[in-house]
């Protein structure tokens, strides 16, 4: 089983936390549209800890989401991936297209902004 995380403090700029000009509510509401339109099955929403567990089969993915403050909101994520060929490949591009289509709605302010 592969396992992918961004964070603040890697070295891979794809992985890195990225940041966005919008509150907890409006990064969580767009995740979870584009999450749903790829047929992911949200297990849970926790807004105590920000998270939010997904999974299609053979990945899970948790989601991360920290509002800094009232404009400015990070999203990071935990991917468990099960697949036989291209872990890396299927959680790099699920990561790679889910940030696009939030910033097709929100500003993209930056990565690792606070390290």
């Amino acid at each position: 089983m592969a396992v992918i995380e961004t964070s603040e403090n890697s070295s891979n700029l794809a992985l890195q936390t990225h940041y966005y000009k919008a509150s907890y509510e409006q990064i969580k509401n767009r995740y979870l549209e584009i999450i749903e339109g790829m047929n992911h099955k949200v297990v849970s929403i926790n807004d105590d800890y920000t998270e939010i567990y997904s999974e299609i089969p053979h990945m899970t993915v948790i989601a991360k989401i920290i509002m800094q403050d009232p404009l400015e909101t990070s999203i990071d994520f935990e991917i468990h991936a099960e697949f036989l060929m291209g872990n890396n490949k299927k959680a790099l591009k699920f990561i790679d297209k889910v940030l696009k289509m939030i910033e097709e709605k929100y500003e993209f302010k930056g990565v690792s902004l606070h390290k």
